[in-house]
């Protein structure tokens, strides 16, 4: 089974920090990725993973990034074709 992890980077300093997360799952993780936002005050990225898989990429909108878009079910994207 794989474990759940971020990379803390911070501006000038990359991967300041690993954290291991205590979640079985997707979606878990990612609340606990927003506990370990909130406890980095000044994180430039966050980076999670599950093993060797990228979940998600968090980027500090404080910084200037932009913020987060909600999540998109790119699954009832239809896309129109010329005909």
């Amino acid at each position: 089974m794989d474990s759940y992890y971020c990379i803390v980077n911070l501006p000038g300093v990359p991967v300041r920090d690993i954290c291991v997360l205590d979640a079985s799952n997707d979606q878990i993780a990612n609340q606990a990725l927003e506990a370990v936002a909130r406890n980095w005050i000044g994180f430039e990225t966050l980076y999670l993973y599950c093993g060797e898989r990228l979940v998600k990429v968090l980027s500090n909108p404080a910084l200037g990034f932009a913020a987060p878009l909600a999540d998109l079910d790119l699954a009832d994207i239809r896309f129109a074709t010329a005909a």
